[in-house]
């Protein structure tokens, strides 16, 4: 039996030219998928007509977080450039919700090289409210920004109030396997 999300990427694979109201229609469909991810393959088969589509619903305030979320992942994959002006906005907005901001510092580690991720979430790592994004931006750093991150990281976690260090624990386990 084939998988639904492996039938409905095939579909879209080898659907026709598909009108603005159709790609519409589809992005919606996907970001209305639950409990599952969409491969990056499927964001990219809808074409670049997806793309604004996407980012509308990343950026809009009047869309449920975890919808805001998912666009902006799958346009992390669609159009990684896009994304990175949508994220690092976002990541900076402290009245957006932490679903959306965390999601936002996650993609700029999938689009950003090492040094551009470090200059990016440095404001984060040190002050970004509430910890959990903090403590996000650490595991980000650590995961893809490499060991001269980890020692950015590892300043941060102490200077942290103890009773936040079990959030940063991920964070520290990468920096330790970099060593």
């Amino acid at each position: 039996m084939i998988a639904p999300i492996a039938l409905l990427a095939a579909v879209l694979l080898s659907a026709p030219a598909m009108s603005d109201a159709e790609v519409r229609a589809r992005v919606e469909s996907l970001l209305g998928t639950i409990d599952r991810a969409i491969p990056a393959d499927s964001w990219r088969a809808l074409g670049p007509a997806a793309i604004p589509v996407l980012a509308e619903i990343a950026a809009s305030e009047d869309q449920m977080p975890s919808t805001r979320s998912m666009a902006l992942g799958a346009l992390g994959a669609a159009d990684p450039a896009r994304a990175e002006t949508i994220a690092r906005a976002l990541v900076d907005a402290p009245d957006e919700p932490l679903t959306v901001r965390e999601t936002a510092v996650r993609t700029l580690g999938r689009v950003l090289s090492s040094v551009q991720l470090r200059a990016a979430l440095a404001p984060a790592l040190r002050s970004a409210r509430p910890v959990g994004l903090r403590s996000v931006a650490a595991e980000t750093l650590a995961r893809h920004a490499g060991q001269e991150a980890c020692a950015e990281v590892m300043d941060q976690v102490s200077l942290e109030p103890a009773a936040d260090h079990p959030r940063f624990e991920r964070a520290a386990a990468l920096c330790a396997g970099k060593h």
